[in-house]
């Protein structure tokens, strides 16, 4: 794209030079202009046949982009949609139309990669929940593997996910060898349009234990030669840092959005704010942990202690890592939240855990039975302490919600 750019400049250059230069008023003018008629029309036919030439290219490249989902974003009308939304929309759409986009290979890898924090797991969520995916594929599977997996259970998690089984069924794949879950799952591949997501896979070891399963797949990992190891012809998706103007917005929507603050108080948030978002270094967990941490700070002083403490750290070894913001977060909590988040450790890693029974698990185990509050004469119930208390961590970006309830 740049390259037309630069051409386009080019032929104006020229033209200005052979031909409009040679305008103005007078007799003078008007005969130098008959002399030179034929060079004029000369120049004239060159410059056309040069435009269709760039416009041809111009054509061409825009094809292109659109077969990889890509759209040109026009910044006329003032829409609604922020600049960091038009970019994310982009990046997901990439990656839909590497899925979607018929090829005369049977099965294709699509590999997302980056340090953590970045996203991959959001990005590639979104992909899979995407109305052209859902519809384009007969099955789809999501398989969270990390550091501590066995390879027969996430082989039966896939194969209980693509086909739906009944209790029958889930009791002989709970029965099966691996040998035979290789197969069923290669049949499964082979016969019907099959998505599946295997998530934070941090080895080439683990790839080569599971890859017998899954001639095609989409992962995501963290590290890039792994992701060129899986397939050297696949695409590679390696997920780019957050630039200045996002990062402020992200951290403006979580910090600052719902603030009813004067004004001065919160002009000086943003100060304070805008030199926070530089420690991140575009990093968006880092953003959003501290975005959530801040919301709730309703002070100057309170901002200033957070800047303070990130500030500490900056000159440490590893600068702003994830593991510092985390533990700032961790700091921060109530001694009750303490109890209630480090509960969380009982599941396992990338773990669903449904919100029922997390708050009945706390309940029983007392981490909320002392915090019992009333309201007017009426007992505020256990269930809902608890339920306020996940709200609070869900505030403080220290748990992801998953799925919401209609409620």
């Amino acid at each position: 794209m740049t390259d037309v750019v630069y051409d386009v400049e080019d032929i104006i250059e020229w033209y200005a030079l052979k031909v409009g230069s040679r305008k103005g008023g007078g007799i003078q003018n008007l005969l130098k202009r008959f002399v030179c008629i034929l060079e004029e029309a000369k120049a004239i036919y060159q410059t056309s046949l040069e435009i269709g030439e760039i416009t041809k290219r111009i054509f061409t490249l825009s094809s292109h982009l659109q077969d990889y989902g890509i759209r040109f974003i026009s910044m006329e009308g003032g829409g609604s949609r922020s600049l960091s939304e038009e970019i994310r929309e982009q990046r997901k759409t990439y990656v839909v139309a590497c899925l979607t986009k018929e090829i005369k290979y049977k099965y294709r890898i699509i590999s997302i990669c980056g340090m953590g924090g970045l996203g991959k797991t959001t990005l590639a969520s979104k992909v899979y929940n995407h109305q052209e995916v859902t519809s384009h594929f007969n099955y789809r599977a999501w398989a969270c593997i990390s550091q501590q997996y066995q390879k027969s259970d996430i082989w039966k998690e896939v194969l209980i996910s693509l086909i739906s089984p009944s209790k029958e069924q889930r009791d002989e794949i709970e029965r099966m060898r691996d040998g035979e879950l290789v197969e069923k799952l290669c049949e499964i591949q082979r016969q019907k349009k099959c998505l599946v997501v295997l998530d934070d896979i941090w080895k080439v070891e683990a790839w080569n234990s599971l890859s017998a399963a899954f001639p095609t797949d989409d992962t995501t990992s963290r590290n890039e030669a792994l992701a060129s190891k899986v397939d050297p012809s696949g695409h590679i998706y390696k997920l780019p840092f957050l630039n200045d103007e996002e990062s402020w917005e992200l951290f403006q929507y979580l910090a600052l959005s719902r603030r009813s603050e004067e004004c001065i108080i919160k002009e000086n948030m943003k100060i304070l704010g805008k030199e926070i978002v530089r420690y991140c270094k575009g990093l968006p967990l880092a953003i959003t942990v501290l975005g959530g941490l801040l919301a709730t700070k309703q002070t100057l002083e309170e901002w200033n202690q957070v800047h303070r403490n990130i500030k500490s750290y900056i000159h440490q070894p590893d600068g702003l890592s994830i593991n510092i913001v985390l533990g700032l977060s961790y700091d921060d909590l109530p001694s009750h939240l303490k109890l209630c988040f480090l509960y969380l450790g009982h599941f396992p890693e990338d773990f669903e855990i449904r919100t029922t029974i997390l708050i009945q698990m706390w309940v029983a185990e007392g981490l909320i039975y002392k915090r019992m509050q009333h309201i007017g004469s009426n007992e505020e119930m256990l269930e809902d302490v608890g339920e306020r208390y996940l709200q609070e961590l869900v505030q403080r970006c220290m748990v992801q919600v998953g799925q919401k309830s209609s409620s």
